[in-house]
């Protein structure tokens, strides 16, 4: 009778198991991690580690930076508690956790120009009330992401 039991729930363990991978497939978008303006650093960029989709997490990141006003650091936390949270789903969590660590810390190094890009091209952008408007010939140029 126990063996019977423990075989069945066996079963049902690999039936979840192939399932889960699909399910997180399903969340995910086509948008891949790493900086934009830079291809090479795209295809450099880890987009998943043994079974864990990163590209929601990094797309979620990104709609974090364009937030008018938002802390840095609080878009960057989020993404790596995101991806640890993708981590649960791989066949190797501690290194998938290693890779999201080591992500983490690239996106806070090299992540200032893109956060600010960001800012400044946000849909939502909104000059002060309290300033006047800057003449269209001396508006602020947005910064460029050079790769590094």
């Amino acid at each position: 009778m126990k063996i019977k039991n423990v075989a069945s729930g066996l079963v049902i363990l690999a039936a979840l198991t192939m399932l889960l991978p699909s399910a997180a497939r399903a969340q995910c978008s086509n948008y891949p991690c790493g900086p934009d303006g830079a291809p090479l650093l795209q295809r450099l960029t880890p987009q998943g580690f043994m079974g864990a989709d990163f590209r929601g997490s990094c797309a979620q990141h990104d709609q974090c930076y364009q937030i008018p006003g938002i802390n840095r650091r609080y878009c960057d936390l989020q993404l790596k508690q995101e991806l640890h949270r993708r981590c649960e789903c791989s066949a190797f969590p501690l290194g998938c956790r290693m890779v999201a660590n080591m992500m983490y810390m690239q996106v806070r190094l090299f992540g200032r120009r893109p956060y600010l890009n960001s800012q400044y091209q946000s849909p939502y952008h909104n000059p002060s009330p309290y300033y006047a408007p800057a003449p269209v010939y001396s508006a602020p140029a947005p910064v460029v992401y050079y790769g590094y």
